[in-house]
């Protein structure tokens, strides 16, 4: 009796192990890599806005850990409050570039403030002790001020050509000396102050060729981040890529997937599959 016994609590204790291992597998799966999974599928992006897909980019950057491609989307849609996290999570003499911890924050930090520091740690925390207590719309002035142009934030009507021919400019063969960012805060700029690229181009005025691109330009990003989209909004009010898209990420895999699932549901079967033997021979030994 006394060996039937022991046996038991010792299944009941390997049952209860099991559950936990099975507990903290689906614990990780279902919550803490939910967003990650989402973000990364290609189905999940085609049904969902980018509203949604930015939620889900949040919500995987605090729970569980920054992805590659996140800075793209922390760069175009955060505000100032995610370049409070960028840099209170990087440390000094870190690599802030594609395969550096925090991946492209260095480029996510570009988006957010229109500036070009590079991507050294110690560079981007230098401008930052020196910049951090200016609003994201003193940011991008400064941007735009190191390019020689002075633009406002909102834009005046006469400033519009200057935002524009930045943008005709990307779409040259020297687009390469127009960094992304620049031609995105233009873009978006542009955007907030409800600009009409129809009204404007059919306006009486003289449109140079540079305009003309840059109006195309403005259509091309128009089409995929339109102000409806309420994602990456500049607000006026004062206040204190590689394209990975076509590579399949393993955790999408049915390999993956199921090697994931086994983790979860085998230690919470096997387990459960003790403590029904445990109780069962409990159960047989009062009876004899």
């Amino acid at each position: 009796m006394t060996v039937h016994r022991h046996w038991r609590a010792v299944g009941r204790t390997i049952a209860t192990l099991l559950a936990i291992v099975g507990i903290f597998f689906g614990y990780w799966w279902f919550y803490k890599l939910a967003p990650w999974r989402r973000t990364l599928s290609q189905e999940w992006r085609s049904s969902h806005s980018e509203q949604e897909y930015w939620r889900e980019v949040q919500k995987g950057i605090h729970r569980c850990m920054w992805c590659h491609d996140d800075a793209f989307a922390v760069g175009r849609y955060g505000d100032k409050s995610w370049a409070e996290w960028v840099m209170a999570n990087v440390t000094p003499g870190e690599d802030m570039g594609c395969f550096g911890r925090l991946s492209h924050s260095a480029t996510a930090m570009s988006y957010l403030t229109n500036q070009d520091v590079g991507e050294d740690a110690d560079r981007w925390l230098d401008w930052w002790n020196k910049n951090k207590s200016k609003s994201q719309n003193q940011w991008i002035i400064d941007g735009f001020r190191q390019r020689g142009l002075e633009i406002d934030v909102p834009p005046s009507s006469h400033q519009t050509p200057a935002l524009l021919k930045l943008l005709g400019d990307a779409d040259t063969d020297s687009s390469a000396s127009v960094p992304e960012h620049w031609v995105y805060n233009a873009f978006r700029c542009l955007r907030e102050s409800d600009f009409n690229p129809v009204d404007y181009a059919l306006s009486e005025r003289p449109i140079s060729a540079e305009v003309k691109r840059g109006l195309l330009e403005y259509a091309r990003l128009q089409r995929r981040w339109d102000h409806a989209s309420g994602v990456g909004k500049v607000s006026f009010e004062e206040t204190d890529d590689e394209d990975m898209n076509d590579i399949v990420p393993k955790m999408l895999t049915p390999k993956f997937q199921f090697a994931a699932y086994s983790l979860i549901f085998t230690p919470l079967l096997l387990g459960a599959g003790l403590l029904a033997w445990s109780f069962r021979k409990d159960r047989h030994s009062r009876g004899d």
